[in-house]
């Protein structure tokens, strides 16, 4: 056997006493370590609350302080959901429109009652007829006074417009305003949900009795709100029961047609072109819909003279749930 070196065994000593040393210390540099990490962690943690707390509690005490019968409110609170969301998650974001849409509608109501005060106690009905229709596209402005469109710009900044009805001016909600604050906030069901409502508002529909967009439209209104509802069942409950209002609004017109707008020709007492081309375009275009489902059999009977069969359709739809009685 050979000799062990004696300087091998005392560097191995040494080497032993020096990973003793070394995993104490490094044993109490890393204790150090792990608590420094989970301090660290903890206060990211802290911040991450604090960057994901659901703001929508101090929204509502901030626009539940607003004045509602003033325009300014709702740029108000616009710019404190800006604020207040910018790192908000899309429900959250959500929450908080819904907030400021119930200030937005008593803020466009109370308006609208000034409005009509205004006017009566003027007199001057008249001068809100230069800017009225701007929001809708029926008006170009170009014949409106230098006050009027100060005005309209006004309103416009604040979101809110100047609409007509059967001669009357009234104070409609300008939608447009709704894209700069909440579009790139909420999630996307409710985004399409206020593209959808912007369009259908700045196309009004019917007015004095009669349909101011084509009967095709109106269907593809029903369309577009049978879909949404089937897509997004869990939607925002008060939303949603006003899309299920409109959607039965918009199909009992199609079915029955209007006043000014009949379904059937005074005259010929047959269906008009417009109510024929939209029901060919939902059963041609749109056939696997439940709005298809309810057109074919109605048209077919119309097709056939088969008044009766008419007649037993409708009161079924009626029974049903899906048209409105007596709506017109």
């Amino acid at each position: 056997m050979k000799a062990i070196n004696l300087y091998s065994v005392f560097f191995l000593l040494l080497l032993i006493f020096s990973s003793g040393l070394l995993f104490s210390c490094g044993g109490t540099e890393q204790k150090e370590a792990t608590e420094s990490n989970e301090t660290d962690s903890v206060a990211v943690e802290a911040e991450q609350v604090v960057e994901t707390t659901n703001p929508s509690e101090e929204y509502q005490t901030f626009v539940s302080a607003l004045d509602t019968t003033q325009m300014s409110s709702s740029k108000q609170a616009a710019e404190k959901f800006q604020e207040l969301y910018a790192s908000a998650t899309p429900k959250q974001a959500d929450e908080g429109f819904l907030i400021f849409d119930k200030l937005y509608n008593s803020l466009a109501y109370n308006l609208d009652e000034q409005h009509y005060k205004k006017s009566s106690e003027s007199g001057e009905y008249d001068k809100y007829d230069q800017i009225a229709g701007i929001y809708n596209g029926y008006n170009d402005g170009k014949d409106a006074s230098s006050e009027m469109m100060s005005y309209h710009n006004e309103l416009a900044n604040h979101g809110f417009g100047i609409g007509m009805v059967e001669g009357s001016t009234y104070i409609l909600q300008n939608r447009d305003f709704l894209k700069g604050y909440f579009y790139d906030k909420v999630s996307e069901p409710m985004k399409e949900y206020l593209i959808q409502k912007n369009k259908e508002a700045k196309e009004i529909f019917a007015s004095d009795g009669g349909l101011i967009i084509s009967p095709t439209r109106l269907a593809e209104r029903v369309i577009w709100a049978e879909n949404f509802i089937k897509e997004n069942p869990d939607f925002y409950p008060k939303l949603m029961k006003e899309l299920k209002w409109s959607k039965k609004s918009y199909l009992t017109y199609l079915l029955e047609g209007m006043d000014n707008t009949p379904l059937f020709d005074y005259q010929t007492k047959e269906i008009t072109q417009d109510f024929a081309e939209a029901y060919q375009t939902v059963t041609s275009s749109y056939s696997d819909t439940e709005t298809a489902a309810i057109i074919k059999p109605y048209y077919e009977a119309i097709k056939n003279n088969n008044t009766d069969k008419q007649k037993e359709l409708i009161e079924k739809y009626q029974d049903e749930d899906k048209i409105y009685k007596n709506e017109y």
